[in-house]
């Protein structure tokens, strides 16, 4: 056999074929031949399985994911709730609070009201005590004063010998008694 002749400059190279196939196409029949043994022996229903598999995991995954994310709004709604709830009863705990210092100041008012009058009351009764005793004190005064000068006055008319009239008729007296 003769050595084929080299090809021209620019020119393509011959391609070989056999049986009226190119290095392209018997390429396609061995993948063809390929994808038929591997079917006959069960690798494609070991991939549909792996996939279904895999399709099942992301499923579940997909399911835990959302059973997650209710649980999540279902705590965010709670807490919201209580946090609701907590200003709730803080402002009602303030508005007691507030009640409670309102009659605790009212009560303090009526308190220093009573005893303000009660103090009143004990000092005006202590001036009208004092008032009393500075009237009796006078009168005492008085009383001693007008006996001292009665007494003087007396004195003097008895050695003066003017009250002997009267000395007379008090003894009359005894004896008609």
């Amino acid at each position: 056999m003769a050595a084929a002749p080299p090809p021209a400059a620019g020119a393509a190279p011959a391609a070989e074929s056999f049986l009226f196939l190119g290095s392209t196409g018997w390429l396609g029949v061995a993948f063809l031949l390929f994808l038929v043994l591997l079917w006959r022996f069960g690798a494609f229903a070991a991939l549909i399985r792996a996939l279904d598999a895999q399709g099942a995991n992301v499923r579940a995954a997909l399911g835990e994911a959302e059973a997650l994310r209710a649980e999540a709004e279902a705590l965010k709604d709670r807490a919201a709730a209580e946090a609701r709830e907590a200003a709730e009863q803080a402002q009602a705990i303030l508005a007691n609070a507030e009640a409670e210092a309102a009659r605790i100041l009212a009560r303090a008012a009526e308190e220093a009201d009573a005893a303000v009058a009660r103090r009143r009351r004990l000092a005006e009764e202590r001036i009208e005590a004092a008032r009393r005793a500075a009237e009796e004190s006078v009168r005492a005064r008085v009383a001693d004063l007008s006996l001292e000068a009665a007494r003087q006055l007396l004195a003097a008319e008895a050695e003066a010998g003017r009250l002997r009239h009267l000395t007379d008729h008090a003894i009359e007296s005894l004896d008609r008694a």
